[in-house]
């Protein structure tokens, strides 16, 4: 193409260079005083325009909108074109000028009609990354050891939560990792979302407690096989709107040894449910410790087989005593790791007859039996790290 055209002007200036010595070789005749009479010099005029006039249709055109094929996309677009062209001269002097004016936001300059474009996905919004590797879950903020019913040091259990319905106690849940808390789904199933909110380092609920950290839930998970009858699968995950820093003060609960029993463990309890049954809900955050009993005795207690399931975890005395109890609803059921000072959740309360009643132990959502669950649903989140051994799917 370029090789084309470059021959074309070649031989377009050939022309105009002899058009050129054609006038000059007229002009020399006169002033030779060679006699020409007024019909050859016309004769000559006419051959000079038709040899103008040939060259000037070799001349490149301007182009048009159907030439370069111009698709102008808003229906608003205007477009003046105004062209000033000499008419093809009688001497060797042509001049040719076009002015083209497109007023629009978008044009598209293509050989053929644009195909229109797809609308433009938005890109998700991510979480923005967070770092825990000097984060560790599971250590208690105090070494002293409280037995049945008492009063916790104040943050002892830095994991711990409590749920709010419309500004008020009614719940407990479990802080697993930055984002997310676990808590039974009869806490949360059937309840309006945006009313429930969780609070952290909290111990006196009467108190003025600046340390306190107030989240607005963002998403509630309960278990797809939740039974509201039987309390079966009773765990729901609770989204907080945004992470909390991990510190000292504050950081989770470890999850628990998958596939592992806790039978003959002691279990710890902590939550600010009632100290009697019927009665008001704790002010200060209460703590008993119960044992764990095998499922084969859970099975054998009042309650019967047929409402123990392989989900539920049972805990307490045969004579009573000491149990959870109205309020403790989605708390944690710990132990510590033999050996080691971290605190596993075994397990969340669920429900039981009465409170510290003979031959009803509490019973629990065994947490273990959840492991891969909760790992998929709280996938975006900053996990601190086991001083045993890291969360493993079950």
């Amino acid at each position: 193409m370029y090789k084309e055209m470059l021959f074309q002007i070649k031989i377009i200036t050939f022309l105009l260079i002899a058009l050129v010595i054609c006038g000059e070789c007229v002009e020399a005749m006169k002033r030779k005083t060679i006699s020409i009479n007024e019909e050859q010099e016309q004769l000559i005029r006419q051959s000079q325009s038709t040899f103008a006039q040939w060259v000037w249709s070799l001349l490149p055109q301007a182009p048009t909108l159907e030439t370069i094929g111009l698709s102008l996309n808003d229906s608003t677009i205007t477009v003046t074109e105004e062209t000033t062209t000499t008419e093809a001269p009688s001497s060797a002097a042509i001049a040719t000028t076009t002015t083209t004016v497109v007023s629009s936001s978008v044009v598209t300059q293509t050989s053929t009609s644009a195909p229109p474009r797809p609308p433009t996905t938005p890109r998700p919004e991510l979480d923005p990354p967070r770092n825990c590797s000097d984060c560790v879950c599971g250590i208690a903020n105090t070494q002293k050891r409280i037995v049945g019913g008492q009063e916790t040091e104040l943050h002892q259990y830095p994991w711990m939560c409590m749920l709010l319905y419309g500004g008020r106690f009614y719940c407990a849940a479990t802080l697993i990792n930055d984002l997310y808390a676990l808590t039974a789904s009869h806490c949360v199933y059937g309840f309006r979302r945006e009313r429930i909110s969780v609070r952290l380092l909290e111990h006196d609920r009467k108190m003025a407690n600046f340390q306190k950290i107030d989240r607005r839930v963002a998403q509630v998970i309960t278990h797809p096989k939740y039974n509201a009858r039987t309390y079966d699968n009773d765990i729901a995950i609770v989204k907080l709107d945004k992470p909390v820093e991990m510190t000292e003060l504050l950081h989770p609960v470890c999850m628990p040894t998958p596939g592992k029993s806790f039978k003959g463990e002691i279990g710890i309890v902590t939550g600010w449910g009632a100290l009697r049954v019927g009665g008001p809900s704790s002010d200060t955050l209460q703590e008993v410790q119960v044992p764990i009993m095998s499922q084969d005795d859970c099975r054998q207690s009042r309650y019967g087989p047929s409402r123990i399931t392989d989900n539920m975890l049972c805990a307490g005395y045969e004579e009573g005593s000491k149990d959870s109890c109205q309020g403790d609803s989605g708390g944690p059921l710990h132990i510590v790791a033999y050996g080691t000072r971290e605190h596993q959740l075994a397990g969340v309360v669920s429900w039981g007859e009465g409170c510290a009643k003979a031959g009803y132990p509490g019973v629990y959502a065994r947490v273990n039996r959840y492991g891969t669950w909760i790992k998929t649903m709280t996938k975006n989140a900053c996990l601190c790290h086991s001083e045993v051994k890291k969360f493993k799917n079950k």
